[in-house]
């Protein structure tokens, strides 16, 4: 346990919005060298003590205090000249603009009032080196990937001299071995004597890298522990204020049915020759490591990306490449990875999001039937618990948790026959992530077929009736899931160790 000087103090924060005590009088601190993790549910607030801290919102009543004198930042430039400096989980990514230009955006060295180049590149590979990436620093930054993305963010902030590093869902996107390098940064951090304040709803991370923790719960901070003082069910506890009876549901009372999707030899810029069913009432898992072509066979299936060969039909009837249209009308329902991005119009509200693919169903002439669909989007608020004041709500406003579940809710209204969801839990605390599964293993129940895409072994175990493995495009193996299963199994497979999987072709999984 880090018992460095305080750094920084918060006593009694309150953040009001029309309607909403966003923050109800927090109060922790911080010292130098700490690895202070903040813990909640989605919607608790950790938000938005991020913006107070950074200077994005200013705070209504409560001290804000750094070496001991209080600070009333009036911009998040403010608080990077102090030492404060954040990595937001939503990328601010010049997409355009290389490597070098991203890592020191406001920053860049200047000589004779023009940009200095050579010190720039030269800076900018020291960053890389530490950061442990082999990317060009003149490589585009759009064109890399989101993991990648990700760590240049965290670039940015090793540039700014900051004392206070707070870092929101950092390995939400990064790949195992990025996962490590972040890991060992962090320790290089505290070593020299910077605090940082990690934020992830992966309480695995916040058990391994805390010094201390903070929870806070409908905008209050619950309690502050040193993290050997604690356990993960007690954290669990605290967050949601009661014990999780469990986190994964009974798979008892599901039975496959007929064929749903079957899937022959597909293929396409990123995945060679994959070929799987998926039964009515059967949920199967898909596991790769980042970059594996996971989410560019659903796109593939789903019509979002054109294929090259092989085929994908829905109850016997072929989905055209390129044409997501038809796999809508053939049933498909396709929870993308990235809700913000590609699953969600932020600023139109849950009864528009709900039921935007059914409109063409709900209207006639072209007049909308605004009883039903208001019925419709009800329905779905109250059969998944949707946390929110009103259908009318901007969907932008809700919680990660409630977001998943209204982009749920807009294709469970179409009501389709093959679901998939690519990374269902991503960014949603531990309560919420109770209840998404349980939708999917009553969406099961009920007969329908589900794909589950994820990069958390643990989940595809509990959720999932079986999994299929991805290695650079290729399927490399399909296995049932039964307490003989291993995470241990699932990875070797995931990684291409053709030894065991030609285990577990001779053992009975398909490959």
């Amino acid at each position: 346990m880090k018992d460095g000087k305080t750094f920084i103090e918060l006593k009694g924060i309150v953040k009001l919005f029309p309607g909403v005590r966003a923050l109800g009088g927090v109060s922790f601190d911080i010292r130098e060298g700490e690895v202070h993790s903040l813990c909640g549910e989605n919607g608790a607030g950790k938000s938005t003590l991020i913006k107070v801290m950074t200077g994005a919102h200013a705070r209504d009543e409560g001290q804000y205090l750094i070496d001991g004198e209080e600070v009333n930042f009036k911009s998040t430039q403010e608080a990077i000249a102090k030492g404060v400096s954040c990595v937001y989980q939503e990328l601010s990514m010049a997409p355009q603009q290389d490597v070098a230009h991203n890592l020191f955006i406001g920053n860049l060295p200047m000589k004779g009032g023009l940009v200095d180049h050579k010190a720039l590149y030269q800076k900018t590979e020291e960053v890389l080196e530490e950061l442990e990436m082999t990317i060009s620093p003149k490589a585009i930054a759009g064109e890399l990937s989101v993991g990648q993305q990700q760590m240049i963010e965290i670039g940015r902030a090793l540039t700014r001299n900051a004392r206070l590093i707070i870092m929101d869902e950092p390995s939400s996107s990064l790949s195992e071995a990025e996962t490590e390098t972040l890991f060992k940064i962090i320790k290089k951090l505290t070593d020299k004597n910077i605090a940082v304040v990690y934020i992830s709803h992966k309480l695995d991370e916040v058990m391994y890298l805390s010094d201390r923790i903070t929870v806070i719960r409908d905008g209050e901070n619950i309690c502050t522990m040193d993290k050997d003082a604690t356990t993960q069910d007690e954290l669990i506890t605290h967050m949601i204020g009661r014990p999780l009876e469990k986190q994964y549901p009974e798979k008892t009372g599901r039975s496959q049915g007929e064929v749903v999707l079957d899937v022959q030899n597909l293929t396409g810029e990123k995945f060679q020759d994959v070929s799987f069913q998926v039964h009515a009432g059967e949920v199967v898992g898909f596991f790769g490591l980042v970059g594996a072509g996971r989410s560019e066979i659903m796109r593939g299936i789903f019509g979002v990306d054109h294929t090259k060969g092989g085929s994908a039909t829905v109850e016997g009837k072929k989905v055209a490449t390129g044409n997501p249209v038809a796999a809508i009308n053939a049933g498909v329902g396709f929870c993308t990875e990235d809700r913000k991005k590609e699953g969600l119009a932020l600023h139109l509200s849950i009864l528009l999001n709900s039921t935007i693919v059914k409109l063409p169903k709900l209207s006639k002439l072209g007049v909308i039937n605004r009883k039903k669909q208001g019925e419709d989007a009800d329905k779905y608020v109250t059969a998944m618990r949707t946390k929110t004041p009103s259908i009318t709500q901007l969907v932008g406003n809700l919680s990660g948790g409630n977001q998943q579940k209204v982009v749920l809710a807009k294709w469970l209204t179409m009501e389709p026959r093959l679901l998939i969801v690519d990374e269902p839990t991503r960014g949603i605390d531990v309560g919420s992530k109770a209840e998404i599964y349980e939708i999917i293993n009553d969406l099961a129940k009920q007969g329908m077929a589900i794909i589950v895409v994820s990069s958390e072994i643990e989940e595809i175990l509990g959720v999932c009736d079986s999994v299929i493995t991805i290695f650079e495009g290729k399927k490399t193996a399909q296995l049932p899931i039964n307490s003989q299963l291993t995470s241990e199994t699932v990875l070797a497979c995931s990684i291409g160790k053709q030894n065991v999987i030609d285990a577990v072709t001779k053992g009975g999984a398909t490959a």
